[in-house]
């Protein structure tokens, strides 16, 4: 028969399966209290990025660093290439010894990633990006939709050129739907 009692020192209600006469043994593990139950510990994940290896050289990622990054939140209004290629220009300004353009990127990536985006890496599989590359292929994937390449593709084949319309204003109006 289990009893309920209440543990004087965490106030919190313990079940004793041995009988009450019976006194349990300090060293044995108390089963979970109801409080533990619900409020589960916190365990770490692998990360979803392998980081190249840097062997035992040190270095920091400064603040200053980290505050100049591009940020990217996932909306739907937001341009994933443009994120990109700035997220690029800001990394290439950046001189870490012992760490190359790649690894700096890797590093990076997770400060520059807001809201959306950043929930979307998490659900990443442990260990899934190894490179720049590989990460640039996986987040345009879920950041640049179909239907955007579907529409600019369709802007480019209905794309005709006016009634006495100058072709400089034509190839103007061609860049203008490019960019």
């Amino acid at each position: 028969m289990s009893a309920w009692s209440r543990d004087p020192v965490t106030s919190r209600l313990t079940r004793n399966s041995s009988p009450p006469e019976q006194k349990p043994d300090s060293h044995m593990a108390q089963p979970p209290s109801l409080q533990d139950r619900f409020y589960p510990i916190r365990t770490s994940l692998p990360s979803y990025i392998q980081l190249p290896d840097v062997g035992d050289d040190q270095f920091e990622l400064k603040s200053q660093y980290i505050n100049t990054l591009f940020k990217f939140h996932g909306f739907e209004s937001e341009d994933a290439y443009f994120f990109i290629r700035e997220f690029e220009e800001v990394c290439l300004m950046m001189k870490i010894p012992s760490l190359g353009v790649d690894a700096i990127k890797l590093r990076f990536i997770p400060f520059s990633l807001k809201e959306l985006a950043k929930k979307w890496l998490y659900s990443l599989e442990a260990g899934s990006i190894s490179s720049w590359d590989n990460f640039v292929k996986t987040f345009m994937k879920k950041f640049y939709p179909v239907h955007k390449t579907m529409q600019i593709r369709k802007n480019i084949l209905q794309f005709k050129q006016t009634a006495n319309e100058p072709f400089w204003k034509y190839f103007e109006r061609f860049k203008d739907l490019l960019a």
